[in-house]
């Protein structure tokens, strides 16, 4: 019944539940009174993601972009639309496997736990998140695309590495804007969150703007509906629902990021175009 609850599941899960309690102490009864203080939970949470995200970014990348070039790589294991879906990447599983521990233990139920983490739409990202790389992890049957998870479970979170930054001092977070806005802040830190939100906005136009609806509209899709067209040998075991489920998520996940990324670029457009007029 718990087959999916692998060692790599559960050991990510209860690593992030730990650490996020370990650091929701420190921030909330140890250290001296700060915007930590008043946002224990958030902040801990913050700590938390930001080197979950840097390794999954890190070996989605390698994987995806040098590895495949290299002379111990066989990229022909990888050359059709069958052997990107049905066989079995190593790296793709372990990311898709760290995805699904952190989202079952950790992210998911601090979305409904911790009020500054309670968006409706970032819940259902999570889920959805949930759900592809359960498919592709083999959670609940045969494993689904464990080669594409490099990119859709490593290589986007190279946006969400300067986003950890720009989300503490985002204004709807009162004690750490108030924080960030104060004399008493280190002077280092709004240049360095200026960096951070450029960093964000440039990655995120890029990796989920371009690259993300590219790559599922180019490959993922292709590959799906190809394997959805063979026999139910042919598919080894790859269920229909499982294919349509990650179907159905990909595209949605890519309008949803197409969503992120007009935002993103109108409030580019009104800083640097919008100040400009101000300025004439």
């Amino acid at each position: 019944m718990f087959d999916f609850l692998t060692p790599v599941v559960v050991q990510t899960g209860l690593c992030c539940l730990a650490t996020q309690c370990i650091f929701y102490v420190l921030f909330a009864y140890i250290l001296p009174k700060g915007p930590w203080t008043d946002m224990p939970g958030f902040t801990a949470h913050q700590v938390v993601a930001l080197p979950l995200q840097a390794y999954l970014a890190y070996q989605g990348m390698m994987a995806w972009y040098f590895y495949a070039h290299s002379d111990n790589y066989d990229a022909e294991i990888f050359d059709t639309p069958v052997d990107r879906i049905l066989k079995l990447h190593p790296t793709g599983l372990q990311l898709s496997e760290i995805a699904v521990g952190m989202q079952l233990f950790w992210d998911t139920p601090l979305g409904f736990i911790i009020p500054a983490l309670n968006d409706p739409l970032k819940l259902a990202h999570h889920i959805g998140m949930f759900l592809t790389a359960s498919q592709s992890a083999g959670s609940f049957g045969r494993s689904i695309g464990s080669y594409h998870a490099l990119f859709y479970m490593g290589v986007i979170e190279i946006s969400t590495l300067p986003l950890v930054f720009v989300d503490l001092f985002h204004p709807k977070h009162k004690p750490w804007f108030q924080y960030f806005k104060g004399n008493d802040s280190p002077s280092f830190l709004q240049p360095f969150n200026e960096v951070c939100r450029i960093a964000f906005a440039l990655s995120f136009l890029v990796v989920r703007g371009i690259l993300f609806p590219y790559e599922v509209f180019t490959r993922w899709v292709p590959d799906i509906l190809h394997v959805a067209s063979l026999s139910p040998e042919e598919r080894d075991g790859a269920a229909l629902p499982s294919l349509y489920l990650v179907l159905s998520t990909s595209v949605l996940f890519s309008l949803l990021q197409l969503h992120w990324a007009v935002l993103i670029a109108k409030q580019l457009l009104k800083k640097f175009v919008g100040g400009e007029k101000k300025k004439v």
